[in-house]
């Protein structure tokens, strides 16, 4: 009997011990989560302070209203690198033109309706993109992506999204959802073939924003002065030295004998002050990153990408 009672009580003591020891695992293992989501913020904190020193700096070499396409090019050919091998700390900024594209809010036309060429401009090529890419149900996808991108909101449309989204669409993982909401209604893969960026350009845009007139992409090119891919490919530079000299869209379409006129309203004449920054950096022997856009000494679409 008093062998069974021991045997028992040894039972029982290293249930106790086993308890207290998975307890003792949970909470180092919760410490652990605290130390790192205490990192993170950290982190977050030492991204904010670096893109808030980038912009400030952004201002002011290209300040507002003063262009200068040798700094611009400068900036998008060669990346800022700076490190202190010391304390290990470096950071790495990269930048690329924004403007590139169509802003996708030229589509809403209470947006555009002072300037009506911009809406025309951008529905015009929404559809010359979906008849390209051959999707199946044309009219229905045109008609999801114009109902998020309005802001008057009819009754009883028919297009109304089955997953939920902000109106106003900005960005381009907003723009995504609607090209999954359209791929679960129609079973269309092709939705996901068409490149998009190359068309349209997913940001906060003022009335007078225009599209930049020596960095608009061939594809945009291409499609808006219907003259081929290949041919523009061929004479529109993509990626210069800081040697050459680049050719504006003005003088493009004059070389080109494009029928179409140059239209201020809708183009840059030169480069303009706007871009998308990415900046990576080392904190704590880990690497994270944020990205940002630049234009006219506002910054905007703040994005912390989290460890990389």
């Amino acid at each position: 009997m008093d062998k069974t009672k021991r045997g028992i009580a040894l039972f029982i003591t290293l249930l106790v011990i086993a308890s207290i020891l998975s307890i003792v695992a949970v909470s180092f293992s919760y410490l652990e989560k605290v130390q790192k989501d205490a990192g993170k913020i950290s982190a977050l904190i030492q991204g904010n302070l670096l893109y808030k020193n980038t912009t400030e700096i952004l201002k002011k070499i290209f300040p507002k209203g003063k262009t200068d396409s040798k700094k611009l090019q400068m900036v998008y050919t060669l990346p800022l690198i700076l490190s202190e091998p010391k304390s290990g700390f470096n950071i790495n900024l990269q930048c690329k033109p924004l403007l590139t594209g169509i802003p996708i809010k030229w589509l809403d036309e209470e947006f555009t309706k002072k300037v009506p060429e911009k809406s025309d401009l951008a529905r015009g090529v929404l559809s010359k993109v979906i008849q390209k890419y051959e999707i199946e149900e044309p009219s229905r996808l045109e008609g999801l992506i114009l109902e998020q991108v309005t802001e008057k909101e009819e009754q009883n449309n028919e297009y109304k999204p089955r997953l939920k989204y902000k109106k106003n669409i900005l960005s381009k993982k907003q723009f995504d959802r609607i090209l999954l909401d359209y791929r679960i209604r129609y079973d269309d893969n092709k939705v996901f073939q068409i490149p998009w960026d190359k068309y349209f350009i997913f940001t906060d845009v003022s009335d007078n924003t225009t599209i930049d007139g020596e960095y608009i992409s061939p594809e945009l090119i291409s499609m808006i002065f219907d003259i081929p891919l290949d041919s523009v490919k061929d004479s529109w530079q993509v990626d210069t030295s800081l040697e050459e000299k680049r050719t504006t869209l003005k003088e493009f379409l004059a070389q080109n004998s494009s029928s179409e006129y140059f239209n201020k309203k809708l183009y840059s004449e030169k480069a303009l002050n706007a871009m998308r920054c990415e900046e990576t950096y080392t904190y704590r022997d880990t690497h994270f990153g944020f990205s940002f856009d630049y234009s006219n000494e506002r910054n905007r679409n703040f994005e912390f990408n989290g460890e990389i």
